[in-house]
């Protein structure tokens, strides 16, 4: 998710999760971070790894007799984090803050193996998934969930929102539009083969982004959800285009017109307005 990713040892960090995004650019009101630990490990994320240690705050891990965690231990929940403060990450910008954005990613969790690992975004499909904000609600993340489920929180933030969804997205748009940003759809879901998307290459897939590498690459557009994929990437497996990972390209089509519906069925919340309607074309087709 967004703590792991954000910790990566090539890069300095702003900051984890709360920021906002003014005339002078993003900035970050948090101070610290909330990183999940289970089967944590040093060679894997070995940042959130280091910062574990005196003012760091441990949550739901199990502990043996010796005080030694082990982060293996699934018996209490999967959902073991911890807390630790900004300055416990050696590569930091302070003050926490910098210019403004330029290039926009959206995190899903699509736990059905649908959605492409990346996903090149226009602006009308960067207001549209921003409205859905499609994820899956995890065992391990969410009380009382023990089987993946698709949910959609609008700006992948319902339960913050103190004004109408739409209020953000229009927002978030002219912002872009003004500092000429573009949008990008991850995915750090499953995929055909049932497995996760592995850290490596999602972190590989944000490389380029961040590079404009992906903006240069050739593209493949993925039928049903709508939606443009680059077809490879410097240091990313050959998994880009979904319907590769599966034995048979059937069982994709089949999850992916299940997973349309619920995007279509969704979005008609927004369809009460004319930019609302203008905004159906940019998302999945039936």
């Amino acid at each position: 998710g967004k703590t792991t990713l954000s910790a990566d040892p090539k890069r300095y960090l702003i900051g984890d999760d709360e920021h906002g995004w003014d005339h002078n650019g993003v900035f970050n009101f948090e101070g610290g971070c909330y990183a999940k630990v289970i089967d944590l490990s040093e060679k894997n994320e070995p940042d959130i790894w280091r910062a574990i240690k005196r003012d760091a705050l441990l949550e739901n891990v199990a502990v043996n007799e010796y005080g030694e965690v082990d982060f293996y231990d699934h018996t209490i929940t999967e959902n073991s984090r911890v807390s630790y403060p900004i300055y416990h990450i050696n590569k930091i910008v302070l003050p926490s803050k910098a210019g403004h954005a330029s290039k926009i990613i959206y995190l899903s969790a699509d736990a059905f193996g649908v959605l492409p690992p990346v996903s090149i975004l226009d602006d009308a499909q960067a207001q549209y998934h921003f409205l859905c904000g499609f994820t899956s609600k995890l065992a391990g993340t969410e009380r009382g969930i023990t089987e993946p489920q698709p949910s959609f929180s609008p700006a992948f933030g319902e339960a913050f929102l103190t004004l109408h969804p739409t209020m953000y997205s229009k927002t978030l748009v002219s912002k872009m539009k003004e500092h000429n940003a573009n949008a990008y759809l991850v995915n750090t879901g499953w995929n055909g083969t049932g497995k996760r998307i592995s850290l490596k290459d999602t972190r590989a897939i944000i490389d380029a982004i961040l590079d404009g590498s992906i903006d240069k690459a050739e593209t493949v557009h993925i039928p049903f959800l709508n939606l443009k994929a680059p077809k490879t990437l410097p240091k990313v497996s050959d998994i880009l285009d979904p319907r590769t990972t599966y034995s048979n390209v059937a069982e994709w089509e089949e999850k992916a017109v299940k997973l349309a519906g619920l995007y279509i069925k969704n979005f008609e919340q927004y369809t009460n307005t004319e930019e609302g309607k203008a905004l159906v074309v940019a998302g999945p087709k039936l």
